[in-house]
This record gives C-alpha cells, structure tokens and sequence, in this order.
C-alpha cells in the first residue's frame, strides 16, 4: 500500500494499480474513483463592538482560504464566569448579531466556528470587558438568626448578577432604634461567603430597623428596604432559641422553672429614613 499526498480537499481522483517487473508493466487495474474529504477550515475573521447601552454588535467574515466550504456558522457566547454559554447557528448569508442585555462590569468571551463538510474549524475567540458602575440593585436580608437581648446576627444575599453592575468590593450596614428619628449607625464590611454582622450593643426588647447596601469600585448602590427586628427581654442567665418551625417566634426557658415563654415576634410597616 502506499499514500498519495498532496491531494485537493473535496476532488474526484481516479487511481490505477499496475504490477511490473523486469520485462514490464502488467495489465492496469480498473480505475478506482476515490473523493477526498473536506478540509476543515480555518478561523474566521470575528469583532466585538459596544453599541448602545447594555448591547454589543457581533460581525464575522470567512476564513479567506476556504470561503467556497462554508456551510455555516457557530457562535458561542455569554458571560466568562457563568457556564454555560448560550450557543446559535448562522446560515452563510448572516454576518452579524447584536448581543443584548449585557452586565455593566462582566466581561464576555464570544468564540466562532465556521462549518463546513468536514464539520466545525477552529474557534474564533474575542472578549470585551464592560465598564463598571454603581449597582443598581440592593442586596436580600435574609431572616435573622442568633437573636439575643443585646445582639441580632444579620444575613443577606449580593444583588442579582444583572443588577451588580461590577464587582462588589463592600457593604454597608445602617441600623437605629425605630423610635429613633436621629441619623443612623453605618458599619463598612468586605464581601464574603458568609456577608453576615452582629449588632452588639443592643437595648433589650428593643425594635431596631436595618437595611443594607452594595458598593462596587465606582461608588455605592441604592439600600434595600427597611427590616425591623426587635431584641429579647430576658434575665440574666435565660436563653433564646430560634424556632425554625411555624410563625418567626423565639421561646425563653426560665432557669429552675418548668413553663416555657414565647415571645412572638411581629413585622411592622417600614418607615423610610
């Protein structure tokens, strides 16, 4: 056997075997028509460029050497920390898409393919990073934990990924008595996987008004509404125990005494400040 190079992609060859010796040629076999395959085509031309305001116009143009084997295009694209990307397909008539509702802060990672016969090339890859600004959105509290006479453990949650509009380098706290008409306490925190503070100092049963707010490099976001929580009267060596089950309701055990306290906490309309 032997291998010819140096073929065409996509070409009809007829071959022949003939066997000689010393005293010649032999007879010819009957011609064989083999067709070679399609040469998978290199990587297209691809550009990125912002439009108008959370939009990004995507343009394509073939690979110069293989433009007559293109059946299609390919375009992966998304944001470059989230997976999966979204995936489309182009006709050979289309060059363009406009990418829209993009993050403000997120980079994006586009990566075109052209098809051809013998399937998809070598993948174009472009990123571009979007600018920062201030969220737009405020962060979740979540339900208070660890709720004492003097102290109440506050939990949230980041802005959604749409409305973060960067990276969150920071929190802000504020909190203050609800019977209090002066300015509040405001504590800084740096992000991190728990985002959770105690108020220490607390007045016992006391409702307090919390709301909490995001920062990114460019400055800080608007606060989340307004949750009120209310400390527990207890003496001292009494204890709180958070009930997970039913209504939000905290229950104190007296010591030497058999009767169990509920306390039910109760949610107030929150007032703007």
């Amino acid at each position: 056997e032997m291998v010819i190079s140096g073929l065409q992609p996509e070409t009809s060859y007829s071959v022949t075997v003939a066997a000689y010796t010393m005293k010649g040629d032999g007879a010819r076999s009957k011609p064989k028509l083999v067709v070679t395959k399609g040469a998978v085509p290199g990587k297209p031309i691809l550009s990125v460029y912002p439009t108008h305001e959370n939009s990004l116009l995507v343009k394509w143009e073939p690979p110069l050497e293989a433009e007559s084997q293109v059946l299609g295009y390919r375009l992966q694209f998304g944001r470059k920390d989230v997976d999966p990307l979204a995936t489309l397909e182009f006709t050979t008539q289309e060059d363009k898409y406009t990418a829209t509702h993009v993050h403000k802060g997120a980079t994006y990672v586009f990566k075109l393919a052209v098809k051809s016969r013998a399937g998809f090339g070598e993948e174009e890859l472009q990123e571009i990073t979007i600018p920062e600004d201030v969220p737009k959105g405020y962060p979740q509290i979540l339900e208070a934990s660890n709720i004492t006479s003097r102290s109440v453990q506050v939990k949230w949650l980041p802005p959604v990924l749409a409305e973060r509009n960067g990276v969150i380098v920071k929190y802000t706290v504020a909190y203050r008595e609800t019977a209090s008409s002066g300015n509040p306490q405001e504590t800084d925190l740096p992000p991190s996987p728990e985002n959770s503070y105690i108020l220490n100092g607390l007045k016992p049963n006391t409702a307090y008004d919390v709301k909490i707010r995001a920062h990114t490099s460019k400055g800080p976001g608007p606060f989340s509404p307004t949750v009120q929580y209310r400390t527990v009267l207890l003496d001292q060596g009494r204890t709180c125990q958070f009930l997970p089950q039913g209504s939000e309701s905290w229950e104190a055990e007296k010591p030497n005494a058999k009767p169990k306290t509920t306390v039910v906490l109760k949610s107030s309309p929150a007032r703007r400040w």
